[in-house]
Order: structure tokens, then C-alpha cells, then sequence
């Protein structure tokens, strides 16, 4: 007679689950603390994602930044991200049991990328609801006066040691334009 909870068993549902999360955790996206002093502005994002356990298909996202609307030359753009989805976690998550990254690339009166980085779950996730994400900034010196715009670019999760990488799916559009006088 064989145990269902054998040692084997369980890790293989363990690192199921972790896959399955990882995969939801991707395709929701994260959220990253926002300054309140900032405007905001939300895009939508279409994202593939690989893994284990990453769901197949496009996946959109809703992404906010929020950014100053301007800033002399030279200064340094504090950003915040938040992005949502309807996907639901599949399994109860711990607060801080997740994280991630997003890449921004800057374009217009900037060049290069930007990362947002060190965000988590702060509170537990039950299952079966959406996830939320906090805690994470990116910055960038703007030293070209115009418009420096920042466009959603790689999105990484990390969840009981599986991650879960997604690329924009198409062309994503501009989330911040930064007036840089």
C-alpha cells in the first residue's frame, strides 16, 4: 500500500505549487510604492512568460507609473510601479514569500533602461485572490531637457524558489513621460 504523503510526493506538489504560483505572481505582476506627490499613469501591457509553470498565452497587464511630471535637467526621476491583473494566486501565499523585478526602457530626451527592483508581498495572499506587490523603486538621472519617456519592458518573479521571466508580448506603449526643462 503506497503513502500519499511520501517525502517524494509531497516536493512534487510543493514545487507544482510553487510553479503554479510563480506563473500567476508573473502574469499579475507587481507593485512597487508610489511618491504621493507624483502623477500617474496606467497602460496596458501584453506579456508572454517562461518557467515553470508559467501560463501560456499573452497575459495583459496593467501598469501604473507614477513619476513627476517635470524636472530641471540633471535631477534624478524617483519612480513607483504598480501593476495588476485579474489572474488569482492558486495556493495561500506568506507575506514577503515574494518578489520581483521590471525593466523600463527610457526613451525620448533619455537613453538606456532602468530596473525597478526589491519589491514583495507584504501581506499574506489568500488563495484564490489577486496579488499585490510593494516596497520597490527605480530612479534615473535625466540630463537632456525634453520629454524622457518610460516604457515597461522584462518583468521577473520570484516565489518558493521558482521564477518566472515574461517579455513584452508586441510593442509595449509609453507608461511615464517626464517634461525634463
Amino acid at each position: 500500500m503506497s503513502n500519499p504523503n511520501t517525502p517524494a510526493k509531497s516536493s512534487r506538489r510543493r514545487l507544482g505549487a510553487a510553479a503554479s504560483l510563480a506563473a500567476v505572481l508573473a502574469g499579475a505582476g507587481t507593485v512597487l510604492g508610489a511618491p504621493p506627490a507624483a502623477a500617474a499613469e496606467a497602460v496596458t501591457v501584453a506579456y508572454t512568460c517562461t518557467g515553470p509553470g508559467a501560463p501560456s498565452g499573452v497575459q495583459s497587464l496593467l501598469v501604473t507609473v507614477t513619476a513627476p511630471a517635470t524636472l530641471p535637467r540633471g535631477a534624478t526621476a524617483e519612480l513607483s510601479v504598480e501593476v495588476t491583473t485579474a489572474l488569482n494566486v492558486p495556493v495561500d501565499v506568506p507575506a514577503r514569500a515574494a518578489t520581483g523585478e521590471m525593466a523600463f526602457r527610457l526613451g525620448g530626451a533619455a537613453s538606456g533602461s532602468v530596473t525597478a527592483a526589491g519589491f514583495t508581498n507584504t501581506a499574506a495572499i489568500p488563495s484564490g485572490s489577486p496579488v499585490t506587490l510593494t516596497g520597490g523603486a527605480a530612479s534615473a538621472q535625466l540630463d537632456t531637457a525634453g520629454a524622457a519617456t518610460f516604457t515597461p519592458g522584462t518583468a521577473t518573479v520570484h516565489v518558493f524558489g521558482v521564477t518566472v521571466t515574461c517579455e513584452v508580448s508586441g510593442t509595449a506603449p509609453v507608461a511615464a513621460t517626464i517634461d525634463v526643462t
